[in-house]
């Protein structure tokens, strides 16, 4: 649910949250979006960091720098005019981005499939038609939450997560994707794999994806993943920037 209005609360004695809503749904996560692009063009004195997400923004601030109540008041005026901005979803970059939904590249294929009812190539049709948002990055640095996934491929986070899920994997489950720049623990379902990088230290970016880009997978097989794999060092290699608005 979209608030009628945005709640403003402190979060420790240096960071204040500026709530939209209470779900994962893009009208939510629109104004967030909005809030984030117009405090980045109007940048407030004493504001040092934006920390993005589903259905909230949160600033972190020096206070001797900038008083609590005048931050305050100044963030509840510029999220109530966020919640008016409706083309914030039109900005940001188009992403296309390989995956390989085949063999050991989608070790859940077969659960996805057996859970929705749908064929693999079904699968991979529908995960690929269209592009999605990135909503925010968390979990691991440079790991986005990409969404929201059509109701057919919905399916629940398993039981007993895994102890190690592959770099690269692009995972399903709970209406989003998520694609994990490290092999780590996680509970989503593997659809497919990616060669791409998503983190890395020494890049100016440090990240590849941010909080309002959108995603188009496109499928490759196992041999184009491979030589994908093989050339992907850096950030962006094996990536194709469709459209960049920012």
């Amino acid at each position: 649910m979209l608030y009628p209005k945005p709640q403003l609360k402190p979060s420790g004695d240096r960071a204040l949250r500026i709530t939209f809503g209470d779900e994962r749904s893009l009208e939510v996560n629109r104004p967030v979006r909005a809030l984030s692009a117009m405090l980045e063009s109007q940048p407030i004195p004493g504001l040092r960091e934006m920390v993005p997400t589903y259905a909230s923004l949160t600033v972190l601030y020096d206070p001797d720098a900038v008083a609590f109540q005048e931050l305050k008041s100044r963030l509840a005026q510029m999220a109530e005019d966020a919640m008016r901005h409706q083309d914030a979803e039109n900005a940001g970059r188009l992403l296309r981005i390989p995956v390989c939904y085949q063999g050991p590249c989608a070790p859940d294929m077969e659960y996805i499939c057996g859970y929705t009812g749908l064929g693999p190539q079904e699968v991979i049709s529908l995960h690929t038609q269209e592009a999605y948002f990135v909503f925010q990055l968390g979990f691991t640095p440079g790991c986005p939450f990409i969404g929201p996934l059509q109701e057919q491929l919905h399916v629940p986070l398993m039981q007993s997560p895994r102890t190690n899920t592959p770099k690269g994997a692009v995972a399903i489950s709970v209406g989003q994707t998520v694609i994990y720049p490290r092999a780590t623990p996680g509970g989503m379902r593997i659809a497919g794999s990616t060669p791409v990088q998503l983190f890395q230290l020494d890049h100016s970016d440090l990240t590849l994806f941010k909080p309002g880009d959108r995603v188009q997978f496109a499928a490759v097989d196992e041999t184009e993943y491979r030589a994908i794999q093989a050339r992907a060092v850096n950030l962006y290699d094996g990536v194709e920037i469709v459209k960049d608005d920012r």
